[in-house]
């Protein structure tokens, strides 16, 4: 795995934006995009980088990031200027002379800036007079300060320019990556916040505290206050020296308090930074409350609303590869320790994938990247969330590429063997040692559903070429996005919007100390569509877009109107803007704020336990399954989620109980008349605490009128046999007094009740499933099946059952009636197999085949059965592992398991695989991790390519695949069965917010009490292997249904909660209907529903 790129490693630079499109005049147009020619723009631009003895990519591993683009109108005549940077060489300042034509004005405007090396630009109005100035960022000159000293080109309204940056304070010399401008002290005018790296590229894979504590002031990000004529360094003041691989940021509200927070993304194994403004001057690191995880070698970031919330979302990128071959190629050494030693010193969990972090509105993210499509876009460097089809919602553009592929695996051994053995090699020698491949740029069309669809090629984007910065403007004053995109050692691009869609264009003029309105936020409102943006400049990549925003309106004719929030307390209206035009609008005709939000009712309120006299505590031991099986996908020894409801005591009132994890007590929770709860039977509980509570039912056992307590026994911990995996049984007296009863079970690993009177003879029979083997994941034992006979249980699965062939990994089962016999059938769910329905018959069961349904084999959790549409029949909903993952299975290509010892000693091995996009069945680990579990393939798969090109038969052998144990999965959806009639289902996919993580539990009520049920939904496992991220993005969801049968996501922040949530149940407290929540390492949540029907 690759925990952080090594000590040679580089970011590659943010930049190359292409659309696709068209063409000569005389032809028809067939992609959003046209690539032009320089022979058209007279662009003839080109960053080529040349290395040499002292200067080389060994000692300066940024040498290949690349440069950035500025475009603005920096002579006021209506159209949009361009400025490249160029790393080695002179900058570029092109003058817009109308339909794409432009004039290099480089060497009269005085900004060629020939010394040093040169990352980011930003055109910004830095003395606020109306006309944009430039400010470039240095770096790379590893033994000059001079060289290094940022650079501002002072604009002298006759397009010529005058360096003044000494003059304001900003001629900062340490390695600058790009400014960003704002005001982060609400005094009206902009400050500056400097994104640098660090001068070492020491300390980058492996944590060494004393490298880490020597900070050097320069070295640091640094924070710039604007006090009038000049500005003051308050980087210490504020809070925010740092010693990091910088390589952007992201600026807004993030918390959503009013005040402009800072989002940086680093590089190497640094976390991302997200800084919040405390207003006063100073901020506050609090990257881990905010984010469940963040990238792991953090390069571009942007921050944009992507689903019209009117909140803005984050993206950060990385460096995974979509193509197979290259992500091989390039994954480096797995390390267990590594990764949970950083997150142990509060480094954060890292992964090697890009980032969506979507917006919860209250102060959480929720990262979505793997569901929304936009995970791999390979070593990429620019995102650009802007709306380049002008549908109404923004998309994404990525720039990707680097010269020579810095972490290719087989290379860096190479270079370790050469070192190791003193073998010299020239420079050219290793440059060339190093693959060089040229990769197409990305652009994500956003579908309108917190998806992407990559839409490169057929929107004229797909040219191979490396690229880093990029921005994007109206260049023609057209009404779209034109793109330009800084490449590597080839000529600028500059693409053509072809769109006609409706639209209409904004130009702030703001206050006199902030003369470009930066910061404000535009919210416009036409017909259904609703749309915010926020007015920054500094975005993706070492580069400045446009300070004009567009709003893309798809074929709205009318805009209802405009609404401009200027972030210092003062905001207009705009009603019936015209569309299709270019609108002004000035600071002058703004008002004080009049109006405050109107808040949406909350459908819930949060309960504090304690105060009802609920003590709970889950907590999990500590087990490191991966001993037992390296390649396990996810641990297996934390599915401790025992919790149930009912009146033990016979009182008229709901009480519950909550199982523990192996070490830890569970508890009794008796309630009162006044909806307080008394913790009981605690002795007897406390000497049970030894066993792993997997689940647990209140069942009449004995058919005397009270609830006894079933309790599964499980861990992946025990060995097999062990007495620790005997489920138990406790019995009551009626007066919730409980006493455990001899049980003869099976000793096996248990998961599931369900329970019915399937004969019924007046006695309650049990069902209970059956999960992992100890250290033989994907292997189950055998279920069983507890016939009760007037209290006595008798294990009958042999004789009640047809067959049973289908069981593996079971989590969940429920009896129900789902063909309307009047007997109740049973459902089996699980990991590795299907939706299981046994058919009653006779007081025995068979397996039935339902189509469409039995031949989809999923990792399912969790089924609630209720009738949703009350047409008699009953509908099923069942929890399955979401969407939000890297494997992605489908029918057509299913995820697949195969187990056996591979290597003939007492480890059982597995692999899990894949079909790639040419047919063949791949493995989904990499060759390092793969190799540690079995050591033979090291001499059969000798390098990272090798591996990376090789199949599965080829790594394996067809004769050990052919006797291994192998199943399939085919799809993660957590669905809706509908019920037809008559045995048959449609399946109806739940809405992609209930697909963010596993779902692990339901319950269904009408919550918001408009006479149709909801469903509320939960669940997130966070103890994934180290190479894949880890399921953390659900905070809770609830789906209200409505009179077309349809289920809407609920956006109400009352009930979101930034837990792994295992179970919710309703529970009625006091007369009140509530839900409470049993989560991993924590307390319990209790949530108070005001409308909801009891």
């Amino acid at each position: 795995m690759i925990l952080k790129k090594n000590n040679i490693h580089i970011l590659s630079v943010f930049i190359c934006i292409t659309f696709f499109c068209c063409t000569k005049k005389d032809k028809e147009i067939t992609t959003l995009f046209s690539s032009l020619d320089a022979k058209k723009t007279n662009i003839y631009f080109k960053n080529t980088v040349k290395e040499n003895l002292y200067f080389n990519f060994i000692n300066y591993a940024y040498i290949y990031n690349g440069g950035g683009v500025a475009i603005g109108d920096i002579n006021n005549d209506g159209l949009e200027d361009i400025y490249f940077t160029s790393n080695q060489e002179s900058n570029k300042l092109y003058l817009n002379k109308g339909k794409f034509k432009f004039q290099d004005i480089t060497e009269k405007a005085k900004v060629a800036d020939l010394n040093g090396w040169t990352t980011g630009v930003t055109m910004v109005d830095i003395n606020n007079d109306g006309w944009l100035d430039i400010y470039v960022c240095k770096s790379g000159s590893l033994d000059s300060h001079e060289n290094r000293k940022n650079k501002l080109f002072l604009n002298q309204k006759n397009n010529t320019f005058k360096e003044v940056a000494n003059d304001f304070g900003l001629d900062h010399y340490g390695f600058s990556t790009q400014a960003y401008f704002f005001d982060f002290d609400k005094d009206g005018d902009l400050d500056m916040y400097l994104v640098n790296h660090r001068q070492d590229f020491r300390n980058n894979v492996n944590i060494d505290p004393r490298l880490q504590n020597r900070k050097e002031d320069y070295n640091s990000d640094q924070l710039y206050r604007n006090d009038g004529n000049t500005f003051k360094n308050i980087t210490k003041k504020a809070g925010i020296l740092n010693k990091a691989w910088g390589l952007s940021a992201s600026i807004g509200d993030f918390n959503n308090d009013g005040l402009l927070d800072i989002f940086v993304a680093n590089d190497f194994l640094e976390p991302d930074f997200l800084y919040i403004n405390q207003g006063d001057e100073t901020f506050k690191e609090e990257a881990l409350k905010s984010f469940n995880h963040i990238s792991s070698n953090s390069m571009g970031s942007d921050f944009a609303d992507i689903n019209n919330d009117l909140n803005p979302d984050l993206i950060v990128l990385d460096m995974m590869a979509e193509d197979h071959i290259r992500s091989k190629e390039n994954m480096a050494t797995m390390s267990i320790s590594n990764f949970h030693k950083m997150v142990d010193i509060g480094y954060h969990h890292q992964y090697m994938s890009n980032m969506l972090q979507l917006n919860n509105k209250n102060g959480t993210f929720s990262e979505i990247g793997q569901l929304s499509g936009i995970a791999k876009t390979d070593w990429s460097w620019a995102p650009l969330v802007v709306d380049f089809d002008n549908d109404g919602f923004n998309d994404l553009f990525v720039t990707n590429g680097i010269e020579h592929d810095l972490s290719n695996q087989d290379f860096r051994n190479q270079m370790k063997n050469n070192i190791r053995n003193r073998k010299k090699v020239s420079l050219e020698e290793a440059i060339k040692m190093m693959p060089s491949k040229k990769m197409s740029n990305y652009i994500f069309k956003n579908n309108q559903n917190l998806t992407f669809q990559n839409v490169s090629k057929t929107w004229g984007l797909d040219k191979a070429i490396n690229s880093n910065g990029a921005a994007y403007a109206d260049l023609d004053n057209d009404g779209d996005l034109d793109l330009v995109v800084n490449n590597q050692g080839e000529e600028a691009s500059i693409y053509k919007n072809n769109t006609t869609k409706n639209f209409i264009t904004i130009t702030l003029k703001g206050p006199k100390e902030n003369t470009f309105g930066i910061g404000a936020t535009l919210s416009l409102f036409a017909d259904k569509l609703q749309q915010s943006k926020q007015h920054f400049i500094s975005r993706g990549f070492q580069s400045s877009v446009t300070s004009k925003m567009t709003f893309g309106l798809d074929n709205i004719k009318n805009i209802d109107s405009l609404i401009i929030d200027w972030g210092n307390g003062k905001s207009q209206k705009i009603l019936n803007p015209k569309i299709n035009s270019n609108l002004k609008i000035n600071y002058k005709n703004a008002s004080e704020n009049k109006t405050t939000k109107r808040k949406k009712k909350n459908h819930f309120v949060q309960i504090n336990p304690s105060d009802i006299g609920i003590d709970f505590i889950q907590k999990e031991n500590n087990f490191d399954d991966f001993k037992l099986q390296l390649l396990l996908p996810q641990k297996q020894s934390e599915k401790s989620a025992a919790l149930s409801i009912g009146d033990v005591n016979n009182d008229g009132l709901d009480d519950f109980f909550v199982g523990n994890a192996k070490g830890q007590k569970a508890a009794l929770y008796i309630q009162n008349k006044i909806g307080k709860f008394t913790k009981t039977n605690t002795k007897l509980f406390d000497l049970e605490k030894d066993f792993e509570d997997t689940d647990a039912q209140f069942i009449d056992i004995d058919n005397d009128n009270d609830l006894d307590l079933f309790v599964t026994s499980g861990g992946y911990e025990n060995k097999t046999g062990s007495k620790l995996l005997n489920d138990r049984l406790y019995l009551n007296d009626s007066k919730g007094n409980f006493k455990k009863s001899a049980l003869k079970s099976p000793f096996i690993n248990s998961k599931g009740i369900a329970f019915s009177d399937y004969d019924k003879d007046g006695d309650i029979d049990i069902f209970i499933g059956s999960n992992v083997k100890y250290g033989q994941y994907p292997i189950s034992d055998k279920p069983y099946f507890l016939e009760n006979k007037t209290g006595k249980l008798t294990n009958v699965i042999d004789k009640k059952f047809d067959d049973i062939s289908e069981l593996k990994i079971i989590n969940d089962a429920i009896f129900s009636d789902y063909d309307s016999d009047g007997d109740d059938d049973l459902i089996v769910i699980g990991e590795w197999m299907p939706i299981v329905f046994f058919e009653n018959i006779d007081k025995k069961f068979y397996r039935k085949e339902i189509d469409g349904v039995s031949d989809k084999n999923g990792w399912f959790q969790t089924i609630k059965a209720t009738d949703l549409n009350k047409d008699g029949n009953i509908d099923y909903i069942i929890g399955n592992w979401g969407t939000n993952n890297k494997f992605h299975p489908t029918k057509e290509k299913p995820l697949h398991i195969y187990a056996d010892y591979f290597d003939d000693n007492t480890s059982f091995d597995l692999a899990l695989s894949k079909v790639s996009k040419t047919g063949d069945l791949l493995p989904v680990r990499g060759r390092e991790c793969s190799t540690q579990q079995t050591p033979f393939l090291n001499q059969k798969v000798k390098s990272f390519k090798e591996f990376a090109t090789a199949t599965m038969p080829d790594i394996y052998g067809f004769e050990k695949l052919e006797k291994a144990t192998h199943f399939t999965a085919e799809s993660f959806n957590s669905i809706i069965l509908k019920n037809k009639g008559n045995g048959n289902f449609n399946i109806e996919k739940l809405p992609n917010q209930a697909q963010f993580s596993p779902t692990l539990s339901f319950e269904v009520m009408d919550i918001n009490n408009d006479g149709y049920l909801d469903i509320f939904g939960v669940g997130n496992i966070y103890e994934a292997e180290v190479e894949t991220i880890r399921y953390d993005a659900s905070k809770g969801y609830i789906l209200l249904g409505n009179k077309e049968e349809k289920f809407e996501y609920l956006n109400d922040k009352s009930y979101l909660s930034n837990k792994e949530a295992k179970v919710v149940k309703k529970i009625v407290i006091n007369n009140s209907l509530h839900c409470i929540i049993l989560n991993k390492n924590n307390e319990i949540t209790v949530l108070k529903m005001h409308n909801a029907k009891l």
